[in-house]
């Protein structure tokens, strides 16, 4: 398990807490707010490079964590 990454949307007052990579791919796989750029794919890809052993859960929530930011849903914690 990794520390949670928390996030609002894509609409109006929802929020998720993820902590695993394959919870972090399928919810950029199927909740996704659009192709919001390029820290995207590069999530996608070291996601599912994570998945298959070949890149570390670390890197793999790091790049979520960019992309979510990115694409403006990652919630600020307080």
């Amino acid at each position: 398990m990794l520390p949670p990454v928390n996030l609002v949307g894509p609409r109006n007052y929802e929020s998720r807490e993820l902590n695993t990579v394959l919870a972090a791919l399928a919810f950029m796989e199927e909740h996704w707010p659009g192709d919001t750029g390029p820290k995207r794919q590069v999530a996608l890809d070291v996601l599912t490079l994570a998945i298959a052993g070949n890149a570390s859960a670390d890197d793999a929530r790091a790049a979520f964590v960019y992309a979510a930011d990115e694409a403006g849903i990652l919630a600020t914690t307080v």
